[in-house]
């Protein structure tokens, strides 16, 4: 097995020294959560991180290791907390965790940081980590994005991707386009046999704590993935890395 030089993980402590503050440092925000009976509970953590390293290797960045855990899974975006397997991290704990990395490495001497978030509830919670790091370290001494991945592709190239049947991201869990990327990406592990039909489930428009059972479908997945292949995972891989490569250019430009 030879060694990734883009991947913190396979890199010396020397090696990692000499590229600090002369890269740009990509973080994948995933979670474990369930993805219906075809997808594995760690599909937040591949995409992201299959993408920052493609990444990586157009811009010469380094990958760090992801963030495995995320805030917890909501009914209406991730089939809510009452799957087996879905393990989540309190909100106060992932905006730890984010802000206690930025620190560490800013007084290391890197500067610029992307952070590739693929799970909405880490949105906001990785907003708030990163805007409490900048806020305890001198003015401009870094500099940090986080990049849902998923709002980089416009619904008119999805719909011209899916020929006008996208259903839309509302629903979008386990459905069309994170199944295709899976497909392409770690297709050894996508059980294709167990797809469900798709269904049309009222999703909950407000927040009932404990969390009832019957929220969402037994599967777990909100709408369905009928239309996944590879091909069209591929394609949405190749505007995803297009897109984010340019959003790293122009910020990060010196």
């Amino acid at each position: 097995m030879t060694r990734d030089l883009h991947s913190a993980a396979d890199l010396t402590w020397p090696e990692f020294r000499d590229r600090l503050g002369q890269t740009t440092l990509l973080v994948p925000l995933g979670a474990v959560e369930q993805h219906g009976y075809h997808l594995p509970l760690d599909t937040d953590n591949v995409v992201p991180t299959r993408l920052a390293l493609a990444l990586a290797e157009r811009v010469d960045g380094v990958v760090m290791p992801s963030f495995q855990y995320g805030y917890k899974s909501q009914p209406s975006s991730g089939g809510g907390g009452l799957f087996p397997g879905t393990t989540s991290f309190d909100g106060q704990t992932f905006i730890s965790c984010v802000r206690d990395l930025i620190t560490d490495l800013a007084r290391q001497g890197q500067a610029n940081f992307l952070f590739l978030n693929g799970n909405y509830e880490n949105t906001y919670f990785g907003i708030e980590g990163i805007d409490l790091a900048v806020r305890m370290l001198p003015r401009n001494q870094v500099k940090v994005l986080l990049v849902n991945w998923w709002e980089q592709i416009p619904i008119g190239d999805l719909q011209e991707i899916f020929a006008g049947q996208f259903p839309g991201w509302e629903a979008e869990h386990a459905g069309v386009v994170e199944t295709s990327l899976m497909m392409f990406l770690d297709p050894a592990r996508v059980l294709a046999d167990r797809i469900e039909p798709d269904v049309s489930w009222p999703l909950a428009t407000y927040t009932v704590l404990p969390e009832p059972p019957g929220l969402v479908p037994p599967s777990g997945v909100l709408r369905g993935a009928t239309g996944a292949s590879p091909a069209i995972g591929a394609r949405i891989f190749g505007y995803l890395v297009d897109r984010i490569e340019a959003i790293i250019r122009r910020e990060f430009t010196p």
